[in-house]
């Protein structure tokens, strides 16, 4: 066997050619330094197993909550039933509006959120706040269209 040829890349220290501090080197001085976007996927490549768990639990208890608060929210209109009774007053555009604009509000809370947790747990980023962001929103979602369906419907003695 012969001994190996002596390179000829000029990146490559001449005098170490063949042993291991050699290559390591000439493989340093070939590769330059990682930069921007890679640098960082490089540095903080790890997942956060108990936060992916965790966003996924969050998640299915949001789908849950929102079918909860979207029927909530449709069967809220039955209030409109006692209109008919003496002194009773109600403003049927308001809770009409409400009881179609609600569970259209719940469903862009649940996919925006369900978006948003994705896309924060393919960067690698902490998506359980953000569902809890979610299943929060959803209580304020419920909360106003039931303050306002009360609103509009005026109970006389």
């Amino acid at each position: 066997m012969s001994a190996p040829a002596a390179s000829r890349d000029p990146d490559v220290s001449s005098g170490s050619v063949g042993t291991a501090a050699g290559a390591a080197s000439g493989a340093a001085a070939a590769s330059p330094a990682p930069s921007g976007r890679e640098a960082r996927l490089a540095a903080d490549t790890h997942r956060h197993p108990a936060d992916v768990v965790a966003t996924v639990l969050l998640l299915v208890l949001l789908a849950v909550e929102s079918v909860a608060a979207a029927g909530g929210i449709v069967f809220l209109s039955m209030a409109f039933h006692s209109c008919a009774a003496p002194g009773n007053t109600c403003d049927a555009g308001l809770g009409g509006g409400v009881v179609t604009v609600g569970p259209v509000l719940v469903v862009l809370v649940l996919v925006g959120t369900v978006v948003g947790c994705v896309l924060r747990l393919v960067r690698r980023r902490l998506a359980s706040p953000l569902a809890l962001v979610g299943i929060a929103a959803q209580v304020v979602v419920f909360s106003a269209a039931l303050l306002l369906v009360d609103a509009a419907v005026q109970h006389g003695f």
